[in-house]
């Protein structure tokens, strides 16, 4: 049965595929918390995480325009894996109950409770954006949880061009059609909905006429430094299917790029994790990164190109 929120409370929870001891460590742990931690579009950077009774936990979060939030918070108990109990204690005060429940051995339910002194402070909130704030941070969460049981593909490339034109070749259509996929293929753009939530559904045409389909779906848009999306193959009803030359290959994968500006130069660092993926998928996955590599490198020259013409 749901939890009934009182009315000085803002209450979410979420049923997890994943082992209660890996969901609580990602709880506590602040490696794992910077991958998930807050709202769309927002960043959070951990100070200190002392995760014990009356240890502390100071993060600050970064929303998508740079205003810094910083936050203070004291644990009260820590009864792993079972139970987070802490308070707030700077603006705003309140106090949070965290439960795992193990529904099985590889399903744990989260039950996130945030109480407040009283309706008026709780209402304050959530006006302010808290609700949406804790839904959208466990489906970050779970989003992220969903691709830790495999390796990540990663790629980095620096390029002679300034971070905002690198960032808008890759989310405006005019420009990725210009640059985008592998040597040899033209990219057809069926639908480009490039907002967070967002579908970027597109063909790649083979030189044997052929073509395959994908989409985008954003999660995270950050101008200029993060592009956040879950990526997928998919059929003429536009359904997330596995790609023809791989039944094995996860149906989705989630894809972290970033942007850092270096001197005038940007240097863009792409990564990618199969989401919900059995054994058999995440070793497909893995068997597939120098293939992956070489792809994107490819792309990465089309790019590069591109960027030059930009620049004259």
């Amino acid at each position: 049965m749901p939890t009934v929120a009182q009315e000085n409370q803002i209450i979410e929870s979420r049923v997890l595929r994943a082992p209660r001891e890996l969901v609580f460590r990602m709880f506590t742990e602040a490696e794992h918390v910077s991958h998930w931690w807050g709202p769309r579009g927002f960043r959070t950077h951990t100070t200190l995480m002392d995760v014990r009774p009356g240890g502390l936990w100071t993060h600050t979060m970064i929303g998508p325009d740079g205003t810094e939030y910083p936050n203070e918070v004291r644990y009260e108990i820590v009864d792993a894996p079972e139970k987070l109990v802490y308070e707030h204690i700077n603006d705003p005060l309140f106090r949070a109950t965290i439960t795992f429940t193990e529904k099985s051995a590889q399903e744990t339910e989260v039950l996130f409770v945030m109480d407040f002194l009283d309706v008026r402070l709780r209402n304050a909130v959530a006006e302010r954006g808290a609700v949406e704030g804790l839904q959208d941070t466990l489906a970050r969460f779970e989003e992220v949880l969903s691709t830790y049981t495999g390796e990540e593909f990663v790629l980095t490339r620096e390029l002679s061009a300034p971070r905002e034109l690198v960032y808008r070749s890759w989310t405006e259509p005019e420009r990725l059609e210009k640059w985008f996929g592998p040597v040899g293929t033209k990219l057809i753009i069926k639908r480009a909905d490039i907002r967070e939530g967002g579908h970027f559904v597109y063909g790649m045409q083979l030189p044997d006429g052929n073509t395959m389909w994908g989409r985008w779906t954003f999660r995270d848009l950050t101008p200029f430094s993060r592009i956040v999306l879950v990526t997928s193959f998919v059929d003429e009803n536009e359904q997330p299917i596995a790609p023809p030359m791989a039944k094995d290959f996860p149906i989705e994968m989630l894809s972290t790029t970033t942007f850092e500006e270096r001197g005038g130069k940007t240097l863009v660092t792409l990564r990618s994790r199969a989401m919900y993926a059995s054994p058999a998928q995440q070793q497909t996955f893995a068997g597939f990164f120098q293939s992956m590599e070489q792809g994107w490198g490819g792309t990465f020259g089309q790019l590069i190109a591109y960027l030059e013409r930009e620049q004259g």
